[in-house]
């Protein structure tokens, strides 16, 4: 993908269907704000949380359609760009995922209870290839029914939760709250380091002043 347009020059892009003059030389997500668009409804990087301008995007010289993100994206004279939005299965599917994290060593067994449909994998790839930062989605979901929950969220360390894999899986596995699980438990069985644990007990005692 390359990008040989000059500063402050402008080119025609497709955005959901409709065709947009959009300055070059910035991320997609840049020149669609730069001529006024509204944001995008959960275009929330601007909350502090990532993730949420994703896009089925075509480039003129690739027949075909890949996934991505609008601000890693740079305008291409010709893209054509879909912002898919939220389906309705993935909050459907979301409803049920709620849990409290506990110290157990019965992790794995919690999570056949709260992710079910995980062991449904059909291993099609489709979550894997949706993925735009290039995880191993399906890999992920394999070794987190295989019990191995610290090696499926290390898997996940630059997931953005975009939420592409859910949309693009038949079984409505939701593959990055199995993996948002497999981190968060992980995270509670493992010891707390011994300088934070002493920090702890300190403040506890009132030994420590905080700043404000």
């Amino acid at each position: 993908m390359t990008n040989t347009a000059t500063p402050n020059s402008s080119t025609e892009i497709t955005v959901n269907g409709t065709r947009l003059s959009v300055s070059a030389n910035h991320s997609l997500i840049q020149a669609l704000w730069k001529t006024g668009h509204p944001n995008f409804k959960s275009a929330s990087c601007l909350e502090g949380v990532c993730g949420s301008c994703r896009i089925m995007v075509k480039y003129d010289n690739q027949s075909a359609v890949n996934m991505a993100l609008a601000c890693q994206s740079k305008v291409e004279p010709g893209m054509q760009v879909i912002f898919p939005q939220y389906l309705e299965k993935e909050s459907t599917a979301l409803l049920n995922h709620r849990y409290r994290l506990q110290l157990s060593s019965e992790s794995s067994e919690q999570l056949k209870t709260i992710f079910p449909e995980a062991a449904d994998c059909r291993h099609c790839h489709g979550c894997t290839v949706a993925c735009p930062k290039g995880i191993d989605v399906e890999q992920g979901i394999t070794l987190a029914n295989e019990g191995k929950l610290a090696a499926a969220g290390d898997l996940f360390i630059n997931c953005v939760m975009c939420d592409l894999c859910t949309t693009s899986c038949p079984e409505n596995i939701a593959p990055n709250y199995v993996a948002l699980f497999a981190r968060r438990t992980t995270a509670v069985n493992q010891p707390t380091p011994t300088n934070l644990a002493r920090r702890l007990q300190a403040l506890q005692r009132g030994e420590l002043k905080i700043k404000y």
